[in-house]
């Protein structure tokens, strides 16, 4: 009787055991489930890239991620990215892709130039219009008092003292006269040099890059 007593006690502590064991398990998978899925490694932007830059190795690092998280639009390596052109601003940590890059044989159309515009203190706002503003350029007609848009939210690519060198709106602050950048077409210089013979360039700049044209 004394042994069965003790057989009974022990599968009766055994299988209390097991119980609480399992409820342990659930507990600890439910809490930190295990990951057995695999990982893939993505770029993603080490600092903000603003929209322009041409990328390289100092913009990028690289982050682990689960497979089912990635898709075919996230560049994986690094070849994907460095030498190419972001359309559009990256922040940082953001994973960078690849439908947001221009190769350098897609940068410009075979019809785009530089022109170069010249801008006193007055007409640049004080300073205000710097690499990356957007503008449009108006005409103001000298035999009439008249104001017209010869082309609409025009990005400008860098802003330039006499010597060529880019500005910012530290080192600018004190030149009389500087230099905007652009990039336009063939019809969009054409504009421009019609309107510099009938009367006076101006500029109206856009309080930010989501601002939409007003035709």
């Amino acid at each position: 009787m004394g042994k069965r007593l003790v057989i009974k006690t022990i599968l009766i502590c055994f299988g209390i055991f097991l119980i609480l064991n399992s409820i342990v398990i659930a507990y600890v998978f439910k809490q930190y489930p295990l990951d057995v899925e695999k990982h893939v490694l993505v770029i993603v932007a080490a600092v903000d890239i603003d929209e322009g830059t041409v990328i390289e190795e100092r913009h990028i690092k690289t982050k682990e991620i689960q497979q089912s998280a990635s898709n075919l639009s996230l560049a994986t390596d690094r070849g994907q990215v460095i030498g190419k052109k972001a359309r559009v601003k990256i922040l940082r940590n953001d994973y960078v892709r690849t439908n947001v890059l221009n190769a350098k044989k897609d940068w410009f159309q075979d019809d785009e130039r530089i022109i170069i515009l010249p801008m006193s203190i007055e007409e640049r706002l004080a300073n205000l219009i710097q690499k990356g503003s957007y503008v449009d350029i108006r005409l103001k007609k000298e035999a009439i008092d008249v104001v017209e848009t010869i082309l609409y939210k025009v990005r400008v690519e860098d802003v330039l003292d006499e010597t060529g060198t880019s500005l910012n709106s530290k080192s600018g602050m004190n030149s009389r006269t500087t230099y905007m950048k652009l990039i336009l077409d063939k019809d969009e210089r054409q504009k421009i040099y019609t309107a510099t013979k009938t009367g006076k360039l101006i500029y109206e700049l856009y309080c930010d890059e989501t601002q939409k044209p007003v035709n």
